[in-house]
């Protein structure tokens, strides 16, 4: 009797593994990952481009920045600060000073509470939700207090543009765990993009049709090629609002991964830069801070100062340079106030392009550094969510729709 043997395990294994992945395909796996993300979070994507559409309404448009013809009859820097003072509440810090941004502007003291014991000396300033505000015509000196947002509407008083804020920013999720998942979603909509590509790229000869949508065909290849033809188009433009919309919750981290200067790892967090007083020494005054900001950089427009809130904070003087974009990232003149030396100069013009490139993410994803057409792509990339997610979920439902059809003729 002839002895048939049983296959090995091993080779029971490999032929299974084989037989798995003959049915495997990129494409194929690719597009069931496109499309369960896309139908898991489509909500919030529609409404994280919405709001950030809306948003932009809700912001000056890109221009260039102009010297302000009023300037040369305002008061310097340190008598605006000096007529806030007078009129702020008791116990408060000035903290910042905003110049007048236009003829007619006020200029604008904040000032914030003072730093509770234990907190970093040379460390940022207070968020702006935690400061009171003093509004002083630059020519005059008159002063008064900016009432808080809500007053005059109640403090509950519903506020559409808050909501867009807090929508696009956190997805109405309060702390860091709305703020991260944020940025998560902008990492899904970088896969989608990259999957898209992948999924859209055309066989031979199909190119020219590849960019087009026809109309008169049956409505699943109408919304396919409607899909498609859009987001490549669109493509380059939504990575890089994606890209930025990451960057922005994550600086850190993708400083990191590129090696960033510290120069541009600080420039959101502010990091401490801490000076040591000098003991019998006066400090430098406001006006002084500016004087040695311009000289460190000629052509430069002082546009804020962040002042020192205790002994051991520099002055940061914001500036920028007539005939940029309003948008464009402001130098950063550090000024010890103690040796009366600029400690340190931050400005992006003199960066590297790695660096330069990641100084600019906050300006790309609002629309601004690169004009009005850029400010115009920005805005209707906002709406392409909705415009995904409406014909992914007419292709899902049309194709199971055929399905059925053809299950119940078979």
């Amino acid at each position: 009797m002839t002895e048939i043997s049983e296959p090995a395990p091993e080779a029971t294994k490999r032929a299974a593994a084989k037989k798995l992945f003959a049915h495997f395909s990129l494409r194929r796996f690719l597009g069931w990952l496109h499309l369960w993300t896309g139908i898991i979070f489509c909500i919030p994507f529609v409404l994280l481009g919405i709001s950030g559409s809306v948003l932009m309404m809700g912001h000056n448009l890109p221009a260039r920045f102009e010297a302000n013809p009023a300037a040369e009859q305002f008061k310097s820097a340190a008598e605006i600060i000096a007529a806030a003072k007078a009129i702020a509440p008791e116990g408060r810090i000035a903290s910042a000073y905003d110049a007048p941004a236009k003829e007619g502007d006020p200029a604008i003291v904040r000032f914030a509470a003072p730093r509770r014991d234990g907190a970093q000396a040379g460390g940022p300033p207070p968020r702006p939700a935690a400061q009171t505000r003093v509004l002083v015509d630059p020519i005059t000196l008159e002063a008064k207090i900016d009432p808080p947002p809500g007053l005059g509407q109640g403090q509950g008083g519903f506020n559409f543009m808050r909501l867009m804020h807090d929508m696009h920013g956190r997805m109405l999720i309060e702390g860091a765990p709305g703020r991260q998942f944020v940025g998560w979603l902008g990492v899904l909509m970088c896969g989608l993009g990259l999957s898209g590509i992948v999924m859209w790229w055309p066989r031979p000869g199909q190119w020219q049709a590849a960019f087009k949508v026809r109309l008169g065909q049956s409505a699943l290849r109408v919304n396919r090629e409607l899909h498609g033809a859009v987001g490549v188009w669109g493509l380059i433009v939504f990575m890089i609002v994606s890209f930025s919309g990451v960057y922005i919750v994550f600086p850190q981290t993708i400083n990191g991964w590129v090696d960033a200067s510290p120069a541009v790892r600080d420039a959101r967090n502010q990091q401490p830069f801490v000076v040591t007083p000098i003991e019998g020494a006066a400090a430098l005054d406001a006006d002084g801070a500016v004087a040695l900001a311009k000289e460190a950089i000629a052509d430069g427009v002082v546009r804020a100062i962040t002042l020192p809130a205790n002994p051991e904070q520099p002055y940061r003087v914001a500036m920028s340079r007539i005939g940029d974009q309003t948008g464009v990232p402001r130098a950063t003149v550090i000024v010890d106030p103690w040796r009366k030396k600029v400690a340190e100069v931050r400005d992006p013009a003199a960066y590297g392009p790695v660096d330069k490139f990641l100084a600019f993410q906050r300006q790309l994803h609002a629309g601004y550094t690169l004009g009005i057409i850029w400010w115009v792509l920005v805005f209707v990339i906002g709406f392409l969510p909705l415009l995904f997610v409406g014909t992914g979920l007419a292709m899902w439902l049309l194709k199971r729709r055929n399905k059925r059809r053809v299950a119940a003729q078979a």
